[in-house]
């Protein structure tokens, strides 16, 4: 009878909570059945959960107008952000966009009800307090959001942790180059209308009245913990969101990086066990000369319009010149690129980043004298696993500590590079990886003045343009004074990952076309590499049409250095070998996210 009479008093209030879960749940399965294929629904259970603490939420705030519009905007936003990558035609699984409005909405439902109890607090100064730090904490969940949002808007793309990842890896001279080649008008503009969000927000939450209490203190009290309990418990299970996986691949990704740094003194150590690891030819010093940003869609060597490659041009229709037509980047940023090539990891294997060897690593062990000469900035790089393979070469030249030519600390365009290699005629077991700032952004700051050769189409075409063409000379030049060396035996170019310019999208990523991955890979050995290994000299001839991706260089290179004994080498994957086998079908790019395009 009890019962009965307390329902009677407060139908309305239980009324209104049913119909509150009701619409929370319907919506839920709402979004999921008209934005996606016909499929099984997801989260039924947590969509249950949500909609009773929604109830339970506004039931606390007494159905306010303005709490549910608060409740409403906030929600929406995180929302909405789900629905960003199929503007860009991404696939979008129900779980995410689910996700997405189930955190918005249990973020809000937990940090207002804390907001709630924090408005009844007696003292002012601890009500103050608790109420700032309530209002930050809702203002930086909605960031998450509004990036998606805000980066889209300024990209016309999607934010992804390797986008997110090369922020580790840029200094300043790199942000200034990208921001150069921005429309700062739309950065500016997003950002203003971000601001405005977040404040108007925060504003309207802090301007909104808590309703008098119309059942006592403890009730008040337990429907809070129920409401922290089942929120707390659905942010943390949001790992689907978009922004929260970003996160999470970040960190992954960066772990990975750091372990591969304390791992070097296992790697060393399992190299000394290794049986069998010795330069089975004659040696010799060879050169790996790494690229930075050059698409073969703009160089003339491979059919562009404009003599920006008269050196290779020539140099191609020699004896003991090849020029591989169909190589391939692993990835379209420095980083993910060459922590694959240049280690035993590839895309095709199943070893781990920290457990595998370096290409630095194997030559020294074998008993190459190892060099690193690098124009690329070495400070801020040192936690990556690029620069902790630099670390392990024994000797070690940076030239630059900034990318750019505008900054005054240190100037150096990829020419400086030559002088900076150390004299040669002692040389008899070498392997020099040189790595050149060559076309990155921005490219008007890769060479001097005098270089400028090309107009007529876009400024930054044309500026891309004459950075390949100086790229080019640097070549020759790092060529000439090697080539001379009694030892030499060859001379292997490649370029890291290609560059978008004619879209302006660079190398993002996110913004993937097949010009990123379309990398030039060209080599010249010498007379006496001829004469000594003629079998694979003919078996990289025969493979000059084949495809190819540059993580596969640890095992071309190791080949052609004659080092047995090698952990991870594979004939299937060494392009010098006659047991080549990687084709179209079964290569990738993107880390294996992608199959290789045209």
């Amino acid at each position: 009878m009890q019962m009965f009479l307390y329902l009677q008093q407060h139908r309305k209030c239980l009324y209104q909570g049913i119909s509150c879960v009701f619409l929370f749940v319907f919506f839920g399965l709402l979004i999921q059945m008209l934005t996606l294929p016909v499929s099984s629904f997801v989260f039924k259970s947590r969509l249950l959960f949500g909609g009773i603490t929604a109830a339970l939420s506004m039931t606390l705030w007494n159905y306010t107008k303005g709490y549910i519009i608060a409740f409403i905007f906030y929600t929406g936003i995180f929302l909405s952000s789900a629905f960003v990558p199929m503007l860009v035609g991404q696939h979008v699984e129900r779980a995410e966009i689910i996700a997405a409005y189930l955190l918005g909405s249990m973020v809000f439902l937990f940090l207002t009800d804390l907001l709630y109890l924090s408005r009844h607090i007696a003292l002012k100064v601890m009500r103050r307090l608790s109420n700032g730090i309530l209002y930050f904490c809702l203002a930086l969940a909605l960031l998450m959001p509004l990036v998606i949002w805000g980066y889209y808007a300024v990209s016309g793309r999607v934010l992804s942790a390797t986008i997110v990842l090369t922020l580790f890896q840029t200094n300043g001279s790199e942000s200034l180059a990208y921001l150069k080649s921005q429309n700062l008008v739309s950065w500016v503009g997003t950002l203003v209308i971000l601001v405005f969000v977040l404040g108007g927000t925060t504003y309207f939450l802090h301007r909104l009245a808590v309703p008098i209490l119309s059942f006592p203190k403890k009730t008040a009290v337990l429907l809070s913990l129920f409401i922290l309990g089942v929120s707390s418990h659905t942010v943390v299970k949001g790992t689907d969101y978009l922004p929260v996986r970003i996160a999470r691949e970040t960190t992954d990704s960066l772990q990975q990086y750091k372990a591969y740094g304390k791992a070097k003194a296992q790697r060393e150590s399992r190299l000394q066990q290794l049986k069998g690891l010795h330069i089975e030819s004659a040696g010799g010093v060879f050169v790996l000369v790494i690229g930075e940003s050059e698409t073969r869609d703009h160089m003339q060597a491979y059919g562009y319009n404009r003599d920006t490659t008269p050196w290779l041009m020539e140099e191609s229709q020699k004896p003991g010149a090849i020029l591989f037509r169909n190589a391939y980047s692993n990835h379209t940023h420095t980083v993910p690129v060459l922590t694959y090539a240049l280690s035993e990891k590839n895309q095709y294997n199943d070893i781990s980043l920290e457990k595998s060897y370096s290409l630095i690593e194997i030559a020294k062990a074998a008993g190459y004298d190892t060099y690193w000469i690098s124009n690329q900035r070495k400070y801020g790089a040192w936690d990556t696993p690029v620069a902790e393979m630099a670390s392990t070469a024994t000797h070690q030249i940076w030239m630059n500590e900034r990318a750019g030519t505008h900054d005054l600390r240190s100037d150096h365009y990829d020419e400086d590079l030559v002088e900076a290699i150390p004299d040669s005629s002692d040389m008899k077991n070498a392997l020099i990886v040189i790595h050149l700032m060559g076309n990155h952004g921005s490219y008007a700051d890769r060479y001097p003045a005098a270089w400028k050769h090309y107009s007529g189409k876009s400024t930054s075409i044309d500026a891309y343009d004459d950075a390949a063409r100086y790229n080019d000379y640097v070549l020759q030049t790092l060529y000439d004074k090697l080539k001379d060396n009694p030892h030499f035996k060859g001379f292997v170019y490649f370029s890291d990952h290609g560059e978008d310019v004619e879209k302006n999208y660079g190398h993002e990523a996110s913004k993937f076309t097949a010009t990123m991955s379309h990398i030039p890979l060209f080599m010249i050995l010498s007379p006496s590499f001829q004469t000594e290994r003629p079998r694979t000299v003919q078996s990289l001839q025969n493979h000059r049409e084949s495809y190819w991706t540059n993580d596969l260089i640890y095992n071309l290179m190791t080949d052609l250095m004659g080092i047995e004994g090698v952990p991870g080498s594979d004939p299937d994957w060494d392009l010098a070998s006659p047991e080549y086998s990687m084709s179209k079908g079964n290569l990738r790019t993107l880390h294996n996210k992608n199959h290789l395009p045209e």
